[in-house]
């Protein structure tokens, strides 16, 4: 037992510190990514408890988690990479520690985790909510292999964790309910209802309806609409039926979420609300939306299998032989080191069977396995199924049956390679700075310490970088403004006191008559240039601080 406590903590610290290496310098070497993951972020920033309900189905414990790191990391900008790495060490840790508990191996559990966390799939995860929700699974399924429980309590220990998931992605509320109804169907069969005193059993039972009453009374509905939420999973619908019909129709799938709407409202009729509603008028259409995701989902995740064991490993040997190497080197192991005999063996006396530890592990996949087929296979949904996958493959080499007499030295030798293949990868990363314009962007106009409130236009999410101390920013969408109008009238109406004019922004205006006519200096704007190449800032001189360091910045 002290050997197995030993080896845990040593591959937790393992885990750490090459978490800590793949991160150093971060926010020199990727930029800052605008999307979903904004959403959450300004929901951290102005996060209060209790929370508005409408967060139920928008990661209320997830911005609470970032509304707790800005204890550390005041600057948004600093929290947003703090938070991305520090789900980058968690994730991997944590799946280092599921693997060891599932008594796979040290050595499998150490490199299986490695190749977890050093892939592009998790360093570059977007949104990263997904991210922070495997950590709550890891941690829950942690728990769940520690002892051995009974299966009533593996269910309800399930049903916990989905709960608290469901906080974070409210499609975990539906696992939570299967955990829930059949560690009540354990009460159906006779050896699973003895095992266990009455009282101990209705004081589990009765602990978890009373967490999910006062999480629902605390958080709100996580499966909400209309009232308290809106109707998240319709418009995950159109917005990836929309995906799936334009490819189907040769049409761009990359349009406005107007568009896709107004696609649904031409396919379906203006009553459709939901998916229900959908596969009512035209089920065809549906069940197609649905085969069309099942084989893309399929093709996917031999992808995400080739990007962790194969793209992974190899990373930054670029030699062009490196396939035919790797061909060679499998094949000296394989036929030189394993005994296939011995290895067949122990793979059929290693049968896969259904306990309650592994049924947990099922209902906590349910989300992402129905959403990729309901949806779309999203990266983030196949996250989770890497999970999976990586386990899949932890248990297949954990069958393997070495000819050499396994020993501590042969451990340690397995163990001191991976280490310098971290050290190697980790050395090559650091040389690849990238550039960052937008993360310099946002670094320059943190760095003008302005007053009063930012009345910005913008299409991006700059805006979420402009949040003070109890102020909030007003965001004046581009579309707010009618083309080929008075712009410099518009400003005005709208008190737009700051533009960053990116060149996004330049290229959204850039056929606009009203803009073209616009003079920033006319219209009481002072311009000035910011970090990334061709774009600049026009702001109104009254919201810069006397105080603001604006020197070093040049008109252009």
């Amino acid at each position: 037992m002290k050997n197995r406590l030993a080896w845990a903590l040593a591959g937790i610290l393992l885990l750490i510190g090459s978490g800590l290496a793949l991160t150093h310098n971060l926010p020199w070497r990727y930029d800052v990514t605008f999307g979903d993951e904004m959403t959450y972020l300004a929901s951290g920033l102005t996060y209060t408890f209790p929370p508005d309900p409408y967060l139920a189905q928008w990661g209320s414990l997830y911005a609470a988690w970032l509304r707790f790191l800005q204890v550390f990391a005041p600057d948004t900008l600093d929290l947003f990479y703090l938070n991305w790495r520090l789900l980058i060490i968690l994730t991997g840790t944590l799946l280092f520690l599921y693997l060891y508990l599932r008594k796979l191996g040290f050595a499998v559990s150490l490199f299986c985790a490695l190749c977890f966390q050093f892939s592009a799939l998790n360093v570059l995860l977007d949104p990263r909510i997904s991210a922070f929700t495997l950590c709550l699974m890891l941690a829950g399924l942690c728990v769940i292999q520690a002892r051995n429980w009974s299966a009533r309590t593996v269910l309800l220990l399930t049903a916990v964790t989905a709960l608290v998931c469901a906080y974070v992605r409210p499609e975990f509320y539906v696992s939570m309910f299967i955990a829930i109804g059949l560690a009540v169907g354990t009460f159906l069969i006779p050896k699973l209802r003895r095992n266990g005193k009455g009282p101990q059993v209705l004081a589990e039972f009765a602990g978890v309806v009373v967490l999910v009453v006062l999480m629902r009374f605390l958080f709100g509905n996580p499966l909400a609409q209309d009232e308290q939420g809106s109707n998240r999973s319709f418009q995950a619908f159109v917005q990836h039926f929309s995906i799936n019909y334009n490819t189907w129709h040769n049409r761009p799938i990359d349009i406005p979420i107007i568009e896709q709407f107004q696609l649904i409202e031409d396919v379906f009729g203006p009553d459709v609300k939901s998916l229900r509603d959908a596969a009512r008028v035209h089920p065809d259409l549906v069940i197609k939306h649905f085969w069309t995701n099942i084989v893309n989902t399929t093709k996917a995740e031999f992808r995400v299998l080739g990007s962790l064991f194969f793209e992974t490993p190899l990373k930054n040997l670029n030699s062009p032989y490196r396939k035919w190497m790797l061909a060679v080197l499998f094949a000296v192991v394989v036929f030189g080191f394993i005994d296939i005999p011995g290895t067949i063996r122990q793979l059929r006396s290693k049968r896969i069977r259904l306990t309650s530890k592994e049924l947990a592990f099922l209902i906590l996949l349910l989300p992402s396995l129905g959403s990729v087929v309901l949806v779309f296979p999203r990266t983030h949904y196949l996250y989770f199924h890497a999970v999976a996958l990586v386990t899949i493959v932890a248990f297949l080499l954990g069958t393997i049956k070495l000819r050499a007499v396994q020993s501590p030295v042969l451990l340690g030798g397995l163990v001191s390679l991976m280490m310098i293949w971290v050290v190697f990868q980790t050395v090559q990363q650091q040389k690849e700075f990238q550039p960052t314009p937008v993360a310099d962007n946002i670094r320059f106009i943190r760095s003008l310490s302005l007053e009063e409130t930012v009345s910005t236009l913008e299409r991006e999410w700059y805006r979420v970088f402009l949040y003070g101390p109890g102020q909030q920013p007003r965001w004046i969408q581009v579309e707010s403004y009618q083309q080929n109008t008075d712009f410099g009238r518009f400003l005005n109406d709208q008190k737009v006191n700051f533009i960053l004019m990116t060149r996004d922004m330049q290229r959204y205006f850039a056929a606009d008559r009203g803009f073209a006519a616009f003079r920033p200096e006319a219209g009481g704007f002072r311009r000035l240039k910011a970090p990334e190449p061709g774009s600049y800032l026009l702001i109104r001189p009254e919201l810069l601080s006397k105080d603001s360091s604006v020197s070093w910045l040049q008109k252009p």
